[in-house]
């Protein structure tokens, strides 16, 4: 296709296959969850077996939607941010490169649906898509890019993510270590 936007909708589709196949493994966890502890007798007593599992379905996917869509932003804003700071590309042409590196999300995402019995197993696939797009893009911007260039936008890339992910990990530490240490024991 010559159209240019013809893949402008792959994003959306991939994060609605995402949120659907996390939220439904994650419904089955916490279902298995609920009924070990024996509250999902007691939830039966109020809603039906196919309302539970729609309420929990609604709330996961909404969390989860919420989720990729603010990494989504994050990652196209940082992708920019990027090449403002490394690129000498002023037409956005390897903007235009990129777009077709967003079929590996949606490649991912379908297939992410036959692994809806295994959570980890969809984790890893949204972490091989990620690793492919990544590689993708430093592919397509090295014609666009001086060598430290190219070596800049990596590292920026690079810590950029390692930065968010442990502060994110050592917030939730930090979080968990305080509520242990209010619980009275």
């Amino acid at each position: 296709m010559k159209n240019t936007y013809f893949t402008s909708y792959f994003p959306l589709i991939s994060i609605l296959l995402f949120s659907t196949s996390f939220s439904i493994s994650t419904v089955m966890m916490v279902l298995k969850v609920l009924k070990r502890l024996g509250v999902y007798g007691g939830m039966l007593e109020f809603f039906s077996e196919n309302g539970i599992k729609l309420a929990l379905f609604i709330v996961f996917a909404l969390i989860y939607f919420m989720i990729f869509s603010a990494l989504k932003l994050l990652a196209d804003t940082v992708t920019e941010l990027s090449l403002l700071f490394f690129s000498k590309d002023v037409d956005g042409e390897s903007l235009k490169k990129i777009r077709l590196g967003s079929a590996f999300y949606l490649i991912a995402a379908a297939l992410s649906l036959l692994l809806i019995q295994y959570g980890i197993g969809i984790f890893a696939v949204f972490l091989l898509a990620t690793l492919c797009y990544f590689i993708f893009v430093v592919y397509q911007f090295s014609f666009f890019l001086t060598s430290f260039s190219l070596i800049g936008l990596v590292l920026f890339h690079v810590l950029f993510w390692s930065i968010f992910l442990f502060g994110i990990l050592y917030i939730c530490m930090r979080l968990y270590n305080s509520v242990m240490a209010s619980l009275p024991v």
